[in-house]
């Protein structure tokens, strides 16, 4: 076997080329024409297609990336969907009693204490709410259990 040479190991890495090609490769050639084009406004989608058609197939998520990381265009950050949830109109305090909070329309007139007829028509044992099932202890039939 022959000894190691450091100056062949040296001239190897030298020469050495990576095996995979470098990210973005073939859209490099066309880098001008895509900062052109976005500064027309042009869409993604738009770009992959106009390039496509000339010689250079690429897909719409390539040239966000690369406009993205090349170009360093900013992203917009992803929203959060503010749920909206109902309006509680009975529950519970700490203490175990039943309270009731405001209705809408009474939160909008200013009657805090009082809640009408029809909310409580609404809630009644046949209309279910979202949420877990909670028993109401004052439907229940004292003699079953």
């Amino acid at each position: 076997m022959s000894s190691f040479d450091p100056a062949s190991v040296r001239k190897a890495v030298a020469e050495f080329t990576p095996r995979r090609p470098q990210k973005f490769q073939d859209l490099a050639p066309a880098k001008e024409v895509i900062v052109e084009l976005r500064q027309k406004r042009a869409s993604y989608r738009a770009i992959a297609e106009l390039l496509t058609q000339h010689c250079l197939p690429t897909s719409k998520t390539a040239i966000a990336t690369f406009c993205h990381e090349i170009l360093g265009e900013i992203t917009r950050p992803k929203r959060k969907l503010n749920r909206k949830r109902p309006f509680p109109l009975t529950g519970t305090s700490g203490n175990g009693h039943e309270t009731t909070a405001l209705t809408p329309l009474a939160a909008s007139s200013g009657q805090a204490g009082e809640t009408s007829d029809a909310n409580e028509a609404e809630t009644g044992p046949g209309a279910r709410t979202r949420g877990p099932r909670i028993a109401q202890v004052r439907m229940l039939d004292p003699k079953t259990s």
